[in-house]
């Protein structure tokens, strides 16, 4: 199965926040990918699944909104995964895959903005 492309980052896209980022902390990448394993496999599977997919709650759920694999359709028209059949193994991965990849270069930009921020904070206390 091909690599998934990731979305683009844009201000309509969501964004890991502190407790996305306190939780993958607390948890560790292992927990989020099997988190990713589970949900993705409950909601997409298969062909007729209804999913509800929260905005919050879980870093997958914003991943999966992000990277536009809330639905059946929405991984069609993203992705080219048809929805007329159950998801292969191989197809699960490769969705599991982008959505953690997803997240881990989220929680490098959310990093690297908070180290921003700092660095900011220190100049304009500096300066006075």
């Amino acid at each position: 199965m091909r690599k998934l492309k990731l979305p683009g980052r844009d201000k309509t896209r969501p964004r890991l926040d502190e407790n996305d980022i306190r939780l993958i902390k607390e948890q560790g990448i292992d927990k989020v990918k099997d988190d990713a394993d589970r949900i993705v496999e409950r909601k997409l599977k298969e062909p007729d699944s209804d999913p509800m997919i929260p905005t919050a709650g879980n870093p997958i759920y914003k991943a999966m909104h992000a990277c536009n694999a809330t639905s059946r359709e929405q991984l069609f028209m993203s992705h080219r995964i048809r929805p007329e059949k159950e998801l292969a193994d191989a197809q699960i991965e490769s969705v599991k895959n982008l959505l953690t990849r997803w997240i881990v270069r989220e929680y490098n930009f959310y990093r690297e903005e908070e180290r921003e921020k700092q660095i900011k904070l220190r100049d304009f206390y500096s300066r006075r």
